[in-house]
């Protein structure tokens, strides 16, 4: 009798595919928030910067400029908690770069 197995894996798409730097695809540079967004901190050229990739849209990632050490997405909407190398962490709305929140730790 063939087990069933608990988890299935299926490729959905390939960051290198999407401009990604193979270099940055690791632990240390990308995160993924549910089934919903991967976030990869990545530099081209001078300028550090974070791709933001909706699952549900992975056609057109979001390249945003960021100074942060570490970046995430909400899973339950388009928010992005940023840290940097002193001890604030900003949220911001995707669509607009004003922090929508400062939390000192």
């Amino acid at each position: 009798m063939a087990q069933i197995l608990p988890i299935r894996f299926q490729e959905h798409l390939q960051l290198q595919n999407m401009g990604v730097n193979p270099a940055n695809i690791g632990f240390s540079y990308l995160t993924m928030e549910s089934d919903k967004f991967i976030c990869i901190r990545e530099k081209v050229g001078e300028q550090n910067q974070v791709v933001i990739v909706d699952l549900s849209d992975p056609t057109n990632p979001i390249r945003r400029p960021i100074s942060a050490d570490s970046a995430i997405m909400n899973p339950a909407s388009k928010v992005i908690a940023l840290k940097g190398k002193s001890t604030n962490t900003q949220t911001y709305i995707n669509k607009s770069r004003q922090p929508r929140q400062n939390i000192i730790c």
